[in-house]
């Protein structure tokens, strides 16, 4: 059963400020920075809204008794004792997420929505071969990739290329911090 709420992909929450941003630099073992690469505004826009989300929705479980921690995604980690008590977490997470004016469950995405994940994919992949991943090029269309995301199939991400795979797990992290993917709420 799914527990985490976000809709097309699971992001990660960008460095929101200057200082956390040096904490995000190559110092934690990630390639350096091309001098060129600048972010594109839907990164602290989604972060912003990423962080109201999971701020809004981390009150909204507290208030209802649970001592869990929301992550920047709006998922949780905690493990659940057992079927029960994952249903009634389920419930209580549906019922703060309309609290919250958004749908119980995240519907699919639509065609729009889609064109805006993928454009905002390849901007992840710029991000990431500015900051030293020597990647391959998408290996879908647009089209192609709204397609596939319409009926479930594989469809091509950034952090799956086998160049990104094939890094340190530290270096991982750093770079999904400096370059995040798409994330988004309804």
């Amino acid at each position: 059963m799914r527990v985490a709420v976000s809709v097309v992909v699971t992001g990660l929450v960008v460095c929101a400020v200057a200082g956390a941003l040096a904490a995000c630099s190559p110092s934690v073992g990630g390639p350096s920075a091309s001098a060129s690469w600048v972010d594109p505004p839907w990164v602290a826009e989604q972060a912003a809204a990423q962080e109201k989300f999971r701020a809004g929705l981390q009150a909204c479980l507290d208030g209802k008794g649970w001592n869990i921690n929301v992550d920047f995604n709006g998922g949780v980690a905690d493990p659940f004792t057992d079927q029960d008590e994952l249903a009634r977490f389920v419930a209580d997470e549906q019922a703060c997420r309309v609290s919250m004016g958004y749908s119980a469950e995240s519907p699919p995405a639509t065609v729009s929505e889609l064109r805006t994940n993928y454009t905002r994919l390849l901007d992840t992949r710029a991000c990431l071969v500015a900051h030293g991943v020597n990647m391959a090029p998408p290996s879908q269309s647009e089209d192609a990739w709204i397609d596939a995301a319409q009926t479930d199939a594989q469809v091509w991400h950034p952090y799956n290329d086998p160049a990104f795979d094939a890094l340190p797990m530290d270096q991982q992290n750093a770079l999904e911090l400096l370059c995040p993917q798409p994330w988004s709420q309804r």
